[in-house]
């Protein structure tokens, strides 16, 4: 059940849209598909996920990491002391993963999404140095 107004949609789907288009301008997107943008930056595989119903924004930084049993035992480490978002380690390709979600209620600017980015990136780079010691 829907219970949101035609307008209210209408203005989630303005501020998804347009939040889409401007990150598409400023970083060099490699793939995209009605929900995402996938694109490499600083190290990461990056996909950037949106919806428009709730309107949100999904960064997953994601990138190769070495496994070990030790390895997985800092995961939860991470996810205790990470106020941003939570990572991940999929043992069965050797993958670390750091996932935020953020409510879209404005259009982002540049600086605010490359704000929001950076503070991801810092987050991810920690906990992937934290699984590099391991």
């Amino acid at each position: 059940m829907n219970f949101l107004s035609n307008a209210e949609q209408k203005r989630r789907k303005e501020i998804v849209t347009r939040t889409r288009q401007m990150i598409k301008e400023h970083i060099r997107v490699e793939d995209e598909d009605e929900t995402s943008l996938t694109a490499s930056y600083q190290g990461y595989y990056m996909q950037l996920s949106f919806s428009s119903l709730h309107p949100l924004l999904v960064i997953c930084l994601a990138r190769a990491v070495s496994y070990t049993e030790k390895t997985s035992q800092y995961i939860n480490q991470l996810n205790l002391s990470s106020v941003l978002g939570s990572h991940v380690l999929n043992s069965e390709i050797g993958c670390y993963s750091y996932r935020a979600t953020l409510w879209l209620d404005i259009i982002l600017t540049p600086e605010r999404f490359f704000e929001i980015l950076s503070r991801c990136i810092e987050e991810a780079n920690r906990g992937y140095s934290l699984l590099q010691t391991c």
